[in-house]
C-alpha cells in the first residue's frame, strides 16, 4: 500500500481533503516554536517526542541546570522559552529534591545537522523560504520542508520525515531529503545521540556512555539513571551518496559525521533508524541484545513494510475511534487532533502506568496522573479501546499497596488513592492544599470502576480486582468522616474539583462520589457472598472483613451528609459556600486572556466565591438522573458566571451542561473555546504540553453533549438525544458498548445506531 493509497480511505469514509487530516505550520517564528513542538508531539504508546528540530534551536541550550520549586502549575511561568526537548518513557522516572518523583526526560535520538561549507543550517540564523510543516494524523509522521540559501548562494530544497513505529514500537524512522538547485555544495552531515539534556533542570543520569562504528555506520548511546533504569539507544544510518564516516563523541554524544559533495540537480538522503529499549520493557533479554534485535528485523523488512505495518497500525485505530463531523471543517480536524494525541499517549497494553496530565508532550506536571485519567479520559476508551480502559484502571489496582502507604501516612486504615500519582502509587503532589485536602479521586476511581463495568459487561472485573479497592478505600472513608451529635457523618476540610476552596465543609460532589463509592462497596460484597458463598468468604478472609466492618460500611453510607435534596433550587458547592465571599470579577480580573488566578491573591481567593473550574456542574454531569432540569438550568446560571475556568477541565463541562440546555449557540462558543486549548498559536496552548483531559473533554463534548449519549454507567442500551450545532450536517462515530461494536450517525432531524458485526439499526428522531 502507498502512502497515497493509504490517505485515501480511513475508517469507510473517502478522505480527499488533507486539511481534515494535517495540522499544518505555515512560516517559521521562533516565537511559537514550543508551542508546536507540544502540539507536533509524536508518540507510540511505548515512547514519546516532541516535535524539536533535528538540528535543534539555537540559543535554546537544553543542558541548563536550576532549581523548579512547588507552585500552582497553572499559574507557574515555565522556562525555556524557545525550545524543549522531550524524550519521554512512560515508568522511567527520577527523584526531584523539592518536587518528589517525576518523568525523566530521556537523550534527544533524532538528531542530525547539515553544514555546507562551513556554515552550520540552522532555521533562526540560515536564510530559510518557503517554510512548512504538517503532522499527519492519519499515521503520526512529521514532515518539514523548505528552502536553504547558503552564504555562498547555493540553494537546497530541504525536507524532512520522521515517526514512531505505531507497530513496532522500539522503533524511530527519520529520513532527510537534500536536493541542490543551484551550485556545488560541500555537504557535511552528523547524526548525534545528545544526552546533554536536563528534566526541569535537574540531570538524572548517573553514567553516560557513548560509543559509535564509523565502519557500520552506527552510534549507541547507554544511559543509566539514578533510580537504576537502563536505556540503550542504538541508531543505523543509511546514504544515498557513500561518505566516509567518522566517529565523533564527547562524555555526552555519540556522533558520526561524513561528508560528499553535490552537484545541482544532484538529490541527497539520509534514513536514520533508531531502535530504543529499556530494562522497563516487558520483553525478555538484555537491553543492548533486544535494541540489536529490532534493529536486525527492521533492516530486514525494510523501509516499505516498517511504513506500511506502522501505517496499518494507525488505520485499525481510526477505524475504532475517529470522529466523522461535515459541516464544520474546523471543528473536524480539532477532533481529530485530540484523538489522535489521545491514542498515542496511551500504553494499550501496559497496565503499569497510566496517562499522564501532559499526554507525555512535557513535564510540567512531571509525568504525573491526576483524577483526569479516570473522569475525563476512560470514556474514549471505554468507547473505543475497552482493553485500554481496563489497563487504566488495572493500574490504579497495581498501585493499590501505594495508596495504603498513603492512608497509613494519614493516620487511617485502607487505602487512599494520590492525588498526584506515579508508578508506585505514593502521593506526589508537593503542594499541601491539593495533596492533603483533594482527596475525591479516591471515590472517583471507584465510580470509573463500575462506569467500565456497565459499559463493556466486565463482571469479573470486580471479583478479580476491584473487590480490593472497593473494601480498602471503604476503610479509609470510614476512618476520613466525623460524626457529628445529630447521628450523620460529614466530610470536612475538603477540596472539591473547584480547587479555588481549599478546605469546605461537605462538598456536595466529593460526598456523593464517597456515598456511591461505599453504596456499591455493601452492594459488592453482599452479592457475593448471595451468589458465590465460597468465593466471598475466601475473600473476606483474605482482607480480614468481618461482618461488623461490612455494616460500618453501609451505616457510614446512610449517614453520609449530602448538602441538598430533590428539592434544592440551587445545589450548594458546599455546605459553607454562601459564606464565601462576593467578588468584583469585572474590577479584580482586567485582562480576561489571562487566567483569573494572576489577578488575586490566593490568600482572598481563598476567601471568595471564585471556582477554578466546574464543581457542582461536574456531579450533575456524573449524577444526571439525581438532578432534574430545573436545578441543572440553575445551577448552571448560578455558577457559570463565577467559574474562572482557569482550567482546561472545565469548559467543556459547561459545553456539555449548555447543550443539554438546548442552548445551541452558547455551547457552540464552549466548543469553540475547547479546541482553541490546544491549538491556538495565538495563545500557545501546547508549548508545555497537550492538555489530554481536555482533549478527553473535546470528546465528551461532542458524544454526550451534540449527540446526546446518556452514560453507560446509568443506560443499559444506547440512547440518544441530539442537538447538533448549527452548521453540521451529520455527526458519525463508531460505539463499543458491552462487547459489541457500532456506528452512530446524527443528522439534524434523525440518528441511526448500526451493529457492525450483523444485526438491525435503530433509528430515532431528535427532539
Amino acid at each position: 500500500m502507498t502512502e497515497r493509497e493509504y490517505a485515501g480511505e480511513i475508517g469507510g469514509w473517502q478522505m480527499n481533503e488533507d486539511n481534515l487530516w494535517c495540522l499544518q505550520e505555515n512560516g517559521y517564528h521562533a516565537g511559537l516554536h514550543k508551542h508546536y513542538e507540544g502540539l507536533f508531539t509524536q508518540g507510540n504508546g511505548y515512547m514519546h517526542v516532541r516535535a524539536s528540530f533535528e538540528e535543534g534551536c539555537s540559543d535554546a541550550p537544553q543542558d541548563e541546570e536550576y532549581l523548579r520549586f512547588p507552585d500552582n502549575v497553572t499559574l507557574e511561568k515555565p522556562r525555556h522559552p524557545k525550545s524543549k526537548q522531550g524524550t519521554y518513557i512512560p515508568g522511567i522516572v527520577g527523584q526531584h529534591p523539592l518536587l518528589k518523583e517525576e518523568i525523566v526526560n530521556l537523550p534527544y535520538f533524532l538528531g542530525l545537522e547539515f553544514r555546507s561549507a562551513g556554515e552550520r543550517l540552522d532555521m533562526d540564523r540560515s536564510r530559510i523560504s518557503g517554510y512548512s510543516r504538517r503532522l499527519d494524523l492519519r499515521d503520526g509522521r512529521l514532515h518539514r520542508s523548505f528552502l536553504w540559501e547558503t552564504e555562498e548562494g547555493m540553494k537546497l530544497q530541504c525536507t524532512y520525515s520522521r515517526y514512531l513505529s505505531m507497530a513496532d514500537t522500539h522503533l524511530s524512522i527519520q529520513q532527510v531529503q537534500l536536493e541542490v538547485l543551484t551550485g556545488e555544495v560541500q555537504l557535511e552531515v552528523k547524526a548525534t545521540l545528545r544526552a546533554d539534556v536536563r528534566t526541569n533542570g535537574m540531570n538524572h543520569f548517573a553514567r553516560v556512555i557513548p560509543s559509535a562504528d564509523f565502519n557500520e555506520g552506527s552510534m549507541s548511546l547507554e544511559t543509566l539513571t539514578e533510580e537504576g533504569n537502563q536505556i540503550f539507544m542504538h541508531a543505523v544510518l543509511e546514504t544515498s551518496e557513500p561518505l566516509s564516516w567518522q566517529a565523533e563523541q564527547t562524555p555526552l554524544m555519540a556522533a558520526l559525521r561524513g561528508e560528499c559533495r553535490l552537484q545541482a540537480g544532484n538529490r541527497f538522503t539520509l534514513s536514520k533508524l533508531i531502535a530504543v529499549t529499556t530494562d522497563r520493557d516487558p520483553e525478555e533479554g538484555a537491553v543492548r541484545s533486544r535494541a540489536l534485535t529490532e534493529l536486525s528485523r527492521a533492516r530486514s523488512l525494510g523501509w516499505e513494510q516498517l511504513y506500511h505495518r506502522h501505517a496499518e497500525s494507525w488505520k485499525r485505530k481510526w477505524q475504532e475511534a475517529d470522529v466523522a463531523i461535515k459541516g464544520d471543517d474546523h471543528a473536524q480536524l480539532s477532533v481529530r487532533a485530540s484523538l489522535y494525541h489521545l491514542i498515542r499517549s496511551n500504553a494499550a497494553r501496559d497496565a503499569r502506568v497510566a496517562i499522564c496530565a501532559k499526554g507525555y508532550a512535557g513535564e510540567a506536571y512531571f509525568g504525573r496522573y491526576f483524577w483526569d485519567t479516570e473522569i475525563n479520559l476512560l470514556p474514549f476508551f471505554l468507547h473505543t479501546n475497552p482493553q485500554a480502559a481496563r489497563n487504566l484502571l488495572l493500574f490504579r489496582y497495581n498501585t493499590l499497596q501505594g495508596a495504603k502507604r498513603n492512608a497509613r501516612k494519614y493516620g487511617y486504615r485502607g487505602a487512599r488513592y494520590a492525588w498526584e500519582s506515579s508508578i508506585s502509587g505514593e502521593e506526589q503532589c508537593a503542594n499541601w492544599q491539593y495533596a492533603d485536602h483533594e482527596i475525591h479521586i479516591t471515590a472517583d476511581i471507584v465510580y470509573a470502576m463500575y462506569h467500565y463495568v456497565r459499559a463493556t459487561g466486565d463482571e469479573a472485573f470486580l471479583e478479580q480486582y476491584g473487590i480490593d479497592m472497593l473494601v480498602e478505600t471503604a476503610r479509609y472513608w470510614c476512618g476520613r468522616v466525623d460524626w457529628n451529635r445529630e447521628g450523620t457523618c460529614e466530610l470536612l476540610g475538603v477540596m472539591g474539583p473547584d480547587e479555588y476552596l481549599p478546605l469546605t465543609r461537605n462538598n456536595a460532589f466529593t460526598n456523593r462520589m464517597v456515598k456511591f463509592s461505599l453504596e456499591q462497596t455493601v452492594a459488592c460484597l453482599d452479592s457475593l457472598q448471595g451468589i458465590r458463598p465460597e468465593s466471598y468468604a475466601a475473600i473476606a478472609e483474605r482482607l480480614c472483613l468481618d461482618p461488623e466492618e461490612r455494616e460500618l460500611f453501609r451505616h457510614t453510607a446512610e449517614k453520609l451528609r449530602l448538602p441538598y435534596d430533590s428539592e434544592t433550587e440551587i445545589v450548594p458547592q458546599s455546605d459553607d459556600f454562601a459564606s464565601y465571599a462576593d467578588l468584583d470579577f469585572d474590577s479584580i480580573w482586567t485582562d480576561r486572556s489571562r487566567p483569573f488566578g494572576h489577578f488575586i491573591s490566593q490568600e482572598r481567593n481563598y476567601r471568595s466565591k471564585a471556582l477554578k473550574q466546574a464543581d457542582v456542574l461536574e456531579l450533575m454531569l456524573l449524577f444526571p438522573q439525581e438532578f432534574t432540569e430545573e436545578q441543572l438550568k440553575a445551577a448552571y446560571n448560578y455558577y457559570e458566571p463565577i467559574t474562572t475556568h482557569d482550567s482546561s477541565l472545565s469548559v467543556a463541562v459547561h459545553g456539555i451542561v449548555a447543550s443539554w440546555l438546548n442552548q445551541k449557540e452558547t455551547a457552540a462558543n464552549f466548543l469553540q473555546r475547547v479546541m482553541a486549548i490546544d491549538l491556538s498559536a495565538e495563545k500557545k496552548g501546547a508549548a508545555e504540553g497537550i492538555h489530554i483531559a481536555n482533549c478527553g473533554g473535546l470528546w465528551q463534548l461532542i458524544v454526550y453533549g451534540f449527540a446526546g449519549l446518556k452514560s453507560a454507567m446509568w443506560s443499559e442500551s444506547i440512547e440518544l438525544q441530539p442537538r447538533l450545532p448549527e452548521g453540521w450536517g451529520e455527526l458519525s462515530f463508531p460505539l463499543a458498548w458491552r462487547g459489541e461494536r457500532y456506528r452512530v450517525t446524527v443528522i439534524p432531524d434523525g440518528y441511526e445506531v448500526h451493529k457492525l458485526n450483523g444485526g438491525d439499526s435503530v433509528a430515532g428522531a431528535t427532539i
